[in-house]
């Protein structure tokens, strides 16, 4: 692949900044603060957790594929 060679086609994102989302488990209710896509296409995004689900850890970084909108 040419290190120099752009991305074109621009994926629409699952979630949008500020949105509710929750962890398709459950149990993990957050709000959408930052997002990007990888180069390989998968949605990344960044939450802050709820203090009632956040066990010390209120910022993670969580696969769009485990994220359902709440």
């Amino acid at each position: 692949m040419n290190a120099h060679a752009s991305i074109t086609a621009i994926e629409p994102y699952r979630f949008y900044i500020g949105q509710a989302v929750d962890h398709v488990g459950g149990r993990l209710r957050s709000v959408i603060v930052d997002r990007e896509i990888t180069l390989m296409g998968r949605q990344i995004y960044r939450v802050t957790v709820s203090p009632e689900d956040a066990a010390g850890r209120p910022n993670r970084i969580v696969s769009g594929d485990h994220l359902v909108a709440a």
